[in-house]
């Protein structure tokens, strides 16, 4: 390992295992311990980091050709419920909207199908990401939208998903690498900046702009929770879609930084992420004004505010209260599909007239601004649902 390697992993270790044993540690101390110990405290955490950096290139693009992006955010109500109701990790459910998307972009899916794509998603996701938790059946599942689909079309749908990933599903996410950095983003150094920085400032102004904490652990704590959640805030911003995760994940520390008082980034941030202020700023600028909005809108009582809502992660190392009020609603409109038991998904046959068969020049996809990208040339394709009733 390099200094910097060393310098990364010494500050981890002194995250946390250097505990005044006088006081008492709350759970999510423990949970931080534990995230810590799985992740960054190994010899070959710098191998992990580096693997998963060369892994996010493979990521298949977005092209935001779906003609159903206005049914996303119910989308993707029903995996964070799912997730939550199932204790999925959070990785799991950021895998998930990474398969979802890039499916639902390639394929024209019937209205009424696009609940069943969003789970076998998520079942296909916490397959790869949930190595200590249960995973739920499809049944299981099917009760969040009242039973509305057969086994044999979560199945068919399956065999659909995974063909088009071409069965390469280990993608990093912007989740798999805000856990990497979940418990080394903050050192010691820091809290006691931030400190003399409160006792400054009280000195002066006779109050306090932030929140004080009792000891770092409490700080490294609490804001490795709103790390988390401001990781999740990216899932709802969708021209993050095709940006590096590493990048997304280090805006996400930044801006949690900036939201709480810290110094936004450091050299030391440097060697961790490998991205400069530079680098992030534009997409802290976005997270930080989405935190805010959320803010606001939490403390008017807002029934709007979703990504505020905590998931029950288990492997992520972080539990948090899973809330029984939820907004999705699954409307009978939706679900009522009693007579559609039987879900083929196939690709139609090109015509001879087909962009398919024409000069790049003048291939003509339904956005202009992908028309001169000559290098990523991605031609819709349209897949008929049909559909056979039941005998």
């Amino acid at each position: 390992f390099n200094f910097d390697t060393m310098e990364q992993k010494v500050a981890a270790e002194q995250n946390i295992f250097v505990v005044d044993r006088k006081l008492k540690k709350t759970c999510p101390q423990a949970d931080v311990e534990r995230l810590a110990k799985t992740h960054w405290l190994t010899d070959y955490a710098r191998d992990i980091f580096l693997t998963m950096r060369e892994q996010e290139l493979s990521r298949r693009p977005l092209f935001y050709l779906s003609p159903q992006l206005n049914e996303r955010r119910r989308m993707l109500q029903l995996l964070k419920l799912a997730t939550s109701a199932h204790k999925l990790s959070r990785l799991a459910l950021h895998l998930a909207v990474y398969y979802m998307d890039r499916f639902v972009d390639y394929y024209k899916i019937r209205p009424d199908k696009l609940l069943l794509v969003a789970i076998t998603c998520l079942h296909i996701a916490a397959q790869i990401e949930n190595t200590d938790a249960f995973i739920p059946r499809y049944s299981e599942m099917n009760r969040l939208v009242k039973n509305a689909y057969t086994a044999f079309e979560y199945k068919a749908v399956e065999r659909k998903i995974l063909c088009f990933l071409n069965f390469e599903l280990i993608r990093p996410t912007t989740a798999s690498f805000v856990e990497l950095f979940a418990c080394s983003f903050l050192t010691r150094s820091d809290f006691k900046n931030y400190i003399e920085m409160l006792d400054e400032y009280e000195r002066i102004h006779h109050t306090q702009p932030y929140q004080r904490y009792i000891s770092f652990e409490e700080m490294l704590s609490i804001l490795a929770q709103l790390l988390l959640r401001m990781a999740d805030y990216t899932l709802y911003i969708s021209r993050f879609a095709n940006d590096l995760p590493s990048l997304l994940a280090a805006a996400c520390i930044a801006a949690v930084r900036q939201v709480s008082g810290v110094r936004r980034w450091s050299e030391y941030l440097v060697g961790l992420t490998s991205y400069t202020e530079a680098h992030v700023e534009p997409y802290m600028n976005v997270l930080t004004d989405y935190h805010y909005y959320h803010v606001i809108q939490a403390d008017y009582g807002s029934p709007s505010v979703q990504t505020n809502q905590s998931l029950a992660s288990p492997d992520s190392g972080f539990e948090e209260s899973f809330t029984e009020n939820t907004n999705l609603v699954v409307s009978d409109e939706v679900v009522t599909v009693e007579t559609y038991n039987i879900i083929t998904v196939q690709l139609q046959d090109p015509s001879p007239h087909s962009s398919t068969f024409l000069p790049k020049e003048q291939t003509n996809l339904k956005r202009s601004r992908f028309e001169d990208d000559t290098e990523n040339q991605h031609p819709l394709k349209h897949a008929k649902v049909e559909s056979v009733a039941k005998d």
